[in-house]
C-alpha cells in the first residue's frame, strides 16, 4: 500500500533547506496521482489544503513559512515553469463531518488536481466515536474523488507531551485505515515526526517562544521535502 504524498501550496519562495533524515523512503505509486501529473504537464497545478492552524502559519509565524507554502516552492523548483495555486481550506477544531458541508461548494469552485488532507486532531481532543471519525473520513475522501482530484491523507501531528494526555495513536490507526481501504496514498506523518523527536532533530516540545517558531518552520520545510519529493516520483 502506498506511503506518501501531500499537496499544497504557496506563493512565497524561501531559501530552501538540507536534506532532513527519514526512517525510510515515502514512494506513491507511478499511477497514483493522474490528475496532478496531467496539470504539472501543462504547467499550472491546483491544490488544496485541508487543515488547522497549521496550513495558515500560526507556529511558524507566517504563511510562506507553512508547508504548503514550503512544498510549493520545492515544486516550482523541481518544475521549471510550473505555476502553483494554492488553495486553503482551514478547519481547525471543526467536527470533520462539518469538513463536508462545504466541501462541495470547495471543489467545484477551486477544481482541484491535487487535495491533501490530515485529519483526526480535533476528533482525538474530544475523543470522538472511532467508528464515527472512520464513517465522516470516508464520506470525505469519496466527495474528493468523484470530484475528480487526487487525493492525499495524511495521519495526524505528533508531539511527547499531546500523546502523553490525548490518545492520538488510535486516530491514527482509523486514518491508515481508511486510506488503504480506499487505495489512497498516505503521508504517516505521526511516526515520521515521532521519528524526529525520538531522534532529537526536533524538539517538539520546545517551550521558549522563539524557539518553538524555529522548531515549526523547520519541520514545516522537512514535511515538504518528503512531499516534495514522492510527488516528484510519482509525476515523472
Amino acid at each position: 500500500m502506498p506511503l506518501s504524498l501531500a499537496l499544497l501550496v504557496g506563493v512565497a519562495r524561501p531559501i530552501l533547506a538540507a536534506s532532513c533524515p527519514t526512517p525510510g523512503s515515502f514512494v506513491i505509486p507511478d499511477d497514483a496521482l493522474p490528475a496532478t501529473k496531467a496539470a504539472i504537464g501543462q504547467r499550472a497545478l491546483t491544490m488544496m489544503v485541508l487543515g488547522g492552524a497549521a496550513t495558515l502559519g500560526a507556529p511558524a509565524h507566517g504563511s510562506e513559512f507553512t508547508y504548503p507554502s514550503r512544498l510549493a516552492a520545492r515544486l516550482t523548483a523541481e518544475f521549471p515553469g510550473l505555476k502553483v495555486n494554492v488553495v486553503v481550506r482551514a478547519v481547525s477544531l471543526q467536527p470533520d463531518a462539518d469538513v463536508q458541508k462545504k466541501l462541495d461548494a470547495d471543489l467545484a469552485a477551486a477544481k482541484p488536481a491535487l487535495v491533501i488532507w490530515g485529519p483526526g486532531a480535533s476528533a482525538a481532543g474530544r475523543g470522538d466515536d472511532l467508528d464515527t471519525f472512520i464513517g465522516d473520513v470516508s464520506d470525505t475522501v469519496g466527495k474528493i474523488r468523484s470530484a475528480g482530484a487526487d487525493l492525499i491523507l495524511m495521519t495526524l501531528q505528533y508531539a511527547p507531551s499531546v500523546a502523553r494526555v490525548v490518545n492520538l495513536y488510535p486516530y491514527r490507526g482509523a486514518v491508515l485505515r481508511v486510506g488503504e481501504d480506499a487505495a489512497v496514498p498516505i503521508l504517516d506523518r505521526y511516526e515520521l515526526m515521532r521519528f524526529w523527536s525520538d531522534n532529537d532533530f526536533l524538539d517538539l516540545d520546545a517551550t521558549e517562544a522563539d524557539e518553538r517558531v524555529k522548531v515549526a518552520r523547520k519541520l514545516y520545510d522537512c514535511m515538504a521535502e518528503v512531499l516534495a519529493e514522492s510527488i516528484a516520483g510519482a509525476v515523472r
